[in-house]
């Protein structure tokens, strides 16, 4: 059974939208036929009756002063006056007048005055206003005007839903075909909100091909750089143009420099490609400053090789996070500030809260950053050239910090003014603190303690 009202069910929307509004205008025709019909009748039958009474009880008053034994020749006088109407007349329970009776008797009226009584009966006029056939025709000719209406709405409502509908199945279709500079119309119904969406993920979708394909450009030119210097020492190795020790020891220099450079490239790449998967995160209560003070310590060396002086925080300030990630993190943040500090300055590590989070602040005392260049410090292979004192890095380290901490459920803040230094903030969730347990009256706590 289902299966045969799913074959029957329209496919079109034009035929569904028809079939809907077809189905819901006739069940409001039907009902308003049915009450108009019932209201109109009986409206009519007692207003047919309350004239009926009053002819009634006139005939009965004639017939009572002509006299009741004049009642049958008083009965045929008046119904001469009352058309095809019924008259019955009886005195003292006999009846004394009555005509033939007619067909479709459904309005009547009774007075009696005494012994006498008089009924008077009519055929209900309105019966033959709302008879079977004239109803069946009214029905008819409302349902075809209704059926056109429909039609010519649903003509009109199924152009457009088949309109927007094939703009966004060749739109959709175009995006397959790598054609993410397609729009659609928007309009300001339901279809118009779906081309709303459709539009935006077509405009997110063409940003993140031309970040992509600007990443790529970057990547490979961040890849050429070492690459050339490599092949360039390598070069003057193998010809003899490094002819002397100290030449040979300088390319050796510059060979295992580019290398490590390299090496640190295509690591970075490796992690933010991992990064890029979602991969699964365990969180634990850590103290952050511990997490500081080992990073300090690590990076100890990095620190006074640079001349800076690297100072760890102090105190203790718990957060939930992964410990290995904000190791990586901050192992970065400190790079970075060392690299950014010039020889005599110092980077410094402190706590900050607030509700609901918990911090840690690497600050340093290098040129800064300037304000046009904060708001892409996070992109990938960016770099503040400007803001540092050496070169070095892979322009990758403050991609996977933020990309890190928002794995974490976190942020990264920064804050500089050119000339005097920068902070980056990483902020984590707080663990939360559960209340203390009061003790119960009468519990053991409440109890003294007794000596024996």
């Amino acid at each position: 059974m289902r299966d045969a009202l799913r074959r029957l069910r329209p496919r079109s929307i034009q035929a569904r939208v028809a079939l809907a509004i077809g189905i819901a205008l006739l069940a409001v025709f039907l009902v308003v036929q049915v009450v108009f019909v019932g209201f109109v009748q009986a409206r009519a039958r007692d207003e047919v009756e309350a004239a009926l009474h009053q002819q009634a009880d006139s005939i009965a008053r004639q017939i009572e002063r002509s006299g009741l034994e004049n009642a049958a020749a008083s009965a045929r006088e008046a119904q001469r006056y009352i058309g095809d109407a019924r008259l019955v007349v009886r005195v003292s329970g006999v009846a004394v007048h009555w005509n033939v009776p007619v067909s479709d008797l459904e309005a009547s009226a009774t007075a009696r005055r005494g012994d006498l009584e008089v009924l008077l009966e009519r055929p209900d006029p309105s019966a033959g206003l709302f008879t079977d056939w004239v109803f069946v025709a009214l029905l008819a000719i409302g349902l075809v005007g209704t059926g056109g209406l429909i039609w010519g709405l649903a003509v009109g409502v199924g152009s457009r839903l088949r309109a927007s509908v094939r703009d966004l199945a060749d739109s959709a279709e175009a995006v397959t075909r790598g054609h993410l500079d397609v729009r659609v119309a928007e309009t300001d119904d339901e279809l118009g909100r779906l081309a709303q969406a459709f539009n935006r993920m077509t405009a997110r979708l063409e940003a993140a091909d031309v970040r992509q394909r600007e990443f790529l450009a970057d990547v490979a030119h961040e890849l050429r750089t070492p690459v050339t210097a490599i092949e360039g020492f390598a070069q003057a190795l193998s010809d003899g143009t490094a002819a002397t020790p100290e030449d040979r020891a300088e390319s050796a220099d510059f060979i295992r420099a580019e290398a490590a450079r390299l090496r640190e490239l295509v690591r970075d790449l490796q992690q933010l490609t991992w990064l890029d998967l979602d991969p699964p995160v365990e969180t634990a209560d850590i103290d952050l400053m511990d997490a500081g003070r080992d990073a300090v310590a690590r990076l100890a060396a990095d620190a006074r090789a640079a001349g800076v002086s690297l100072h760890p925080p102090e105190g203790h300030l718990i957060a939930r996070a992964d410990p290995a990630h904000v190791e990586t993190i901050l192992a970065n943040l400190i790079t970075n500030a060392i690299r950014a500090t010039p020889p005599g300055g110092f980077v410094h590590l402190h706590p900050v809260a607030a509700p609901g989070q918990a911090g840690i602040a690497v600050s340093d005392t290098g040129i800064g950053i300037p304000p046009e260049h904060i708001p892409y410090i996070f992109d990938r292979l960016y770099r503040v050239q400007s803001g540092r004192q050496r070169p070095g890095g892979s322009g990758l380290g403050l991609s996977i910090v933020r990309r890190l901490a928002t794995l974490l459920g976190g942020r990264v803040t920064v804050r500089s003014v050119p000339g005097t230094g920068s902070t980056f903030t990483l902020w984590l969730p707080a663990r939360a603190v559960a209340p203390p347990r009061r003790p119960r009256v009468g519990s053991t706590l409440d109890q003294p303690t007794t000596r024996g």
